[in-house]
Order: C-alpha cells, then sequence, then structure tokens
C-alpha cells in the first residue's frame, strides 16, 4: 500500500484527488473477493466431472470445490483445453478437452467404439505431459504423491475428446501458476506396441491452478494398532473429493529389509505398515473402503510415518458422511 502511496504522489493530482483514490482502493482492498458467476461455473465444471464422479457434481458441492480454467494451446492443427479442475488439500483433478481445428473427429468411431472395453477409457496415450510450477513457487509440495489418468469422452455428440489427471500428495498441495506441456498423441487402439501418431506437439498451456478446499479436520490423536504394531493417529482429512489419513507407527521398518528392493506385496517391507484399513459410513446406509490407495511411509528415528490417501469414484456431500473407521477406531463427521 505504501508503494501505491508514492506512485501517486508521483502523478499530478490535487491531494483531495489522492486522498479520495487511496480511499478507494482500501475499500476494494477490504472488501470480499467477488465470486465467479455460479451459474457458469455449474454449468462448465459440471458437465465436465459428472462423465467421472457421477451427477453428484451437478449439486453444489461442485460450486464449492470446482473452478473452470479454460487455457489452450493449439499445434499440429490439435487444440488442448485446460477445461476445469477440482481440488483440496491433498488432492486434485483436471479435465482437458482435445479437439481438431477443422471440426472433423479426433478419432475413428472404431476407436471411440474401444472405450466399452475399457469402461469408458479410450485406447489413446500422450507419449509425455508434465505439470510444473511457474513463477516464484519450487514445487506444488514438498512430499511425493501418485496418480493416473485417462482418456475419455464425456460427449458423445461433439467432436472433442476429455483427458483427466488425478493425483494425491501425501503434504499439502499449493496453489499457483503452473505450466503444463504434451507430447506426442497417438492411438492405441491396436496394441501400445503398434500405436499411431495422431500429433507430435507440443502444447504448452499457462494458468493459475487453484480451488475452493472444502476439507475438514477430524479428531485424531487415538492409539491405533497397524499389523500388531503400536501407532498414533496423526490426522483425517475428508473432503468431497477425497480422504488422507496420516499416522505414525512406533517401530522403524527394519534396515535389512528396506535393503531388499523388493516391490511384490508378499516381499514389500512396507506392506505392514500399509495394512491400515479404513473405511466411510454414509448416512444412507452404504459403506466405502479404501482401497487401490496411495501410501507413502519414511522410516527413520525408531518410527514411521505413513500416509493413506484416495480421491474417490463419486462426490458426495460432507453431510452424508456419517463417520470414519481408521483401523478399529470409529470417528463421527459432525457438519
Amino acid at each position: 500500500m505504501k508503494q501505491y502511496k508514492d506512485t501517486m504522489d508521483e502523478l499530478r493530482f490535487t491531494p483531495e484527488q489522492k486522498a479520495h483514490m487511496v480511499d478507494r482502493l482500501m475499500e476494494c482492498a477490504q472488501a470480499s473477493p467477488r465470486r465467479p458467476h455460479t451459474f457458469r461455473r455449474v454449468a462448465v465444471v459440471g458437465e465436465r466431472f459428472s462423465a467421472l464422479f457421477g451427477p453428484a457434481t451437478q449439486t453444489e458441492v461442485i460450486d464449492q470445490i470446482g473452478y473452470p480454467i479454460g487455457a489452450s494451446a493449439t499445434n499440429h492443427g490439435i487444440t488442448i483445453t485446460a477445461d476445469a479442475i477440482v481440488g483440496d488439500t491433498y488432492s486434485y483433478a483436471i479435465v482437458y478437452s482435445i479437439s481438431r481445428e477443422d471440426g472433423q473427429p479426433l478419432v475413428s468411431q472404431e476407436t471411440l467404439d474401444g472405450s466399452e472395453e475399457y469402461e469408458g477409457r479410450l485406447p489413446l496415450s500422450f507419449e509425455d505431459y508434465d505439470l510444473r510450477p511457474t513463477g516464484p513457487l519450487a514445487f506444488l509440495s514438498s512430499g511425493g504423491g501418485g496418480g493416473f489418468s485417462h482418456f475419455y469422452d464425456a460427449d458423445p455428440a461433439d467432436n472433442t475428446i476429455q483427458f483427466v489427471t488425478f493425483w494425491t500428495s501425501d503434504t499439502p498441495i499449493r496453489s499457483g501458476k503452473v505450466s503444463t506441456t504434451f507430447r506426442g498423441l497417438y492411438d492405441t487402439t491396436d496394441s501400445y506396441a503398434n500405436k499411431t501418431l495422431l500429433a507430435e506437439g507440443p502444447w504448452t498451456l499457462d494458468f493459475t491452478m487453484d480451488f475452493e478446499d472444502s476439507s475438514i479436520a477430524l479428531p485424531a490423536g487415538q492409539a491405533i494398532q497397524v499389523s500388531g504394531m503400536d501407532a498414533t493417529l496423526d490426522s483425517v482429512t475428508l473432503s468431497p473429493l477425497s480422504i488422507m489419513v496420516e499416522y505414525t507407527v512406533h517401530q522403524e521398518v527394519p534396515e535389512t529389509a528396506r535393503k531388499s528392493g523388493q516391490t511384490d506385496k508378499t516381499n514389500d517391507p512396507y506392506a505392514a505398515f500399509r495394512d491400515l484399513p479404513v473405511t466411510i459410513s454414509y448416512t444412507d446406509g452404504s459403506t466405502l473402503e479404501v482401497k487401490s490407495a496411495t501410501t507413502s511411509v519414511g522410516s527413520g528415528s525408531g518410527q514411521a510415518k505413513c500416509t493413506i490417501g484416495m480421491i474417490f469414484d463419486s462426490i458426495r456431500p460432507l453431510d452424508e458422511v456419517a463417520s470414519v473407521t481408521v483401523g478399529d477406531v470409529v470417528i463421527p463427521v459432525s457438519q
């Protein structure tokens, strides 16, 4: 604010004019930020995510956590657009649309029909793609994580297809300006080894990665058991999009086991530390077991710090969650 006042002093305004302008700026700075038009947000974001998370995304939930993006890049007659993002403290999903400039279908009907064999996922792939922060940010998070992606067709009536990326981090995600680059779009209908190049690219999109974090922190600190080992539940973070459980096992992963380098579950030295059942119970009586989750185990100083995180297949309001059970500890969810 001081810099703004100094700049005003260099301009030729009367003292009354300068005072009035500074007062107006102070009023704007203190005012609550204006929200984007709700209908536009619901229409754009809900349309893109309904094919992934179900019709629940058409409710007020998507208005809380979803934001349109709109950044695009064109190369070799193909345009890639970052449509929308949903996210929370530890996870996010970004949907991109891909289309040809000439209005023709991007892929053949045979390729589109091939999605039936893969539960709606299209047999397409990128040679590589990345998402990296730009500007003052050095990273999106300070830890590790995991994710997955796939192609799908949100609306068979148009000439675009969609590409979605999911990511879960074991540390909080920072918002800010990012750049994502795609290279080599391939049709893998025959096989991945016999894939057909559709366009080389690259396509680079710059946009601000931001979202409304609707996560809540559940009561933690309880003593739990993990594969017969004593542990403490450090935190449970829940949102309509995902869940993250953090806990400390009061035993270090054996050094000899850590050096084994085995990745098979039966030989995985970290398997016992990941073996913590987590179940979400809903008010309608249904339950969801947290499986196929992103996990991390860090061992040292006589203990192991562990996380279990997962993005849900469907988005449900938090007021539909009755409780979360971690091990044998039941944590009520009160709204």
